[in-house]
């Protein structure tokens, strides 16, 4: 069976991820499914994870085997656009590069003003404002199949035509 492709769409917090893969899925001309982190987080239950002591562990390690489920997906022919934040030297870096080595991956960088980023964070009421600045600093952003692009400074749907004409064919 012919493997599917994934589009990573790899940015901080605010810089517009989702809002992108749901421009590229509608102007697609072939099925792309979502595969989104949040949603796989939102899958781990609640009861488990210590707030107030920032204690995690239960939602981590359940979050930390995403990309084996982005691999299955792939083996069974499922073509896929998955918005993700890589951290530096993280294990699922690691799971990435070594599960995914041989696919058809595209990653593509999501850069952003950090201006930007605020006001999309200050919409958004429910993030700490400067938070995603933070984040730039630990974003990985060197990978062999990529694209950078600036959903800014560019609308979504210029991003997403310039992707899937590199990409999918």
């Amino acid at each position: 069976m012919k493997k599917g492709k994934i589009i990573i769409l790899n940015g901080v917090s605010s810089a517009g991820k989702t809002t992108l893969a749901k421009t590229i899925q509608d102007r697609s001309r072939i099925p792309l499914y979502r595969l989104d982190i949040d949603d796989f987080i939102l899958m781990s239950p609640e009861k488990f994870n210590d707030y107030e002591n920032g204690d995690f562990s239960v939602q981590y390690a359940f979050a930390s085997k995403f990309f084996y489920v982005v691999k299955l997906y792939s083996d069974l022919g499922f073509d896929l656009i998955v918005p993700y934040m890589f951290f530096k030297n993280s294990e699922a870096l690691q799971d990435f590069r070594v599960l995914l080595k041989d696919y058809p991956v595209l990653v593509v960088n999501i850069s952003c003003s950090v201006e930007e980023l605020k006001r999309r964070e200050t919409k958004r009421e429910n993030r700490k404002i400067g938070s995603a600045e933070e984040q730039l600093s630990l974003l990985e952003t060197d990978f062999e199949n990529s694209l950078t692009i600036d959903n800014f400074k560019n609308t979504n749907d210029v991003c997403a035509d310039k992707i899937i004409e590199m990409f999918i064919k």
